[in-house]
């Protein structure tokens, strides 16, 4: 662990600075805004509702144990209301996608940007058929966060 200290030699004031776990909170908050660009730009992710209609949903967060999303609250229908389990579409193309079964374990209210929305944290089904390529997804997105670099235009050489 890298750690600095900071204040007197007589250890009144003195303080720990973790190098290690800024640098992890630094990463964490690139991870989860490369994951937005790629929710909201990249991939498109639906659910199938009960009308067999799909219904676009704003992915929040994913990990290989869950992921969390969000739905424009609407009191006149609720969605999705009582449902435990849904199968979540993320559509790679526009004719092809990856089914991730979820079991809905918890809901509440959020406002962004002045919207009302209501936020649900799922457990993905770890049993079914897609769930490797749901996980080797994931880590692509945490490994992808690391290592992604933003173009700004300029040329640049990189030797290994």
């Amino acid at each position: 662990m890298s750690q600095q200290r900071t204040g007197s030699s007589d250890g009144e004031s003195s303080q720990v600075i973790d190098f290690s776990k800024a640098r992890e909170q630094k990463l964490d908050e690139k991870r989860r805004k490369t994951e937005r660009i790629f929710f909201r730009q990249i991939l498109g992710i639906y659910t199938v509702s009960g009308d067999d209609r799909l219904r676009e949903i704003e992915i929040v967060d994913v990990s290989e144990e869950g992921c969390s999303f969000q739905v424009p609250f609407k009191q006149e229908e609720p969605w999705p209301g009582d449902l435990e389990e849904l199968t979540l579409r993320f559509y790679v193309t526009q004719d092809t996608y990856l089914p991730v079964l979820v079991k809905i374990q918890n809901s509440r209210p959020s406002i962004v940007d002045g919207i009302r929305y209501v936020r649900y944290g799922c457990a993905v089904d770890q049993t079914a058929s897609s769930y490797p390529a749901y996980q080797q997804f994931v880590r692509f997105l945490k490994t992808y966060a690391v290592h992604a670099h933003k173009d700004d235009g300029n040329i640049t050489f990189f030797y290994l």
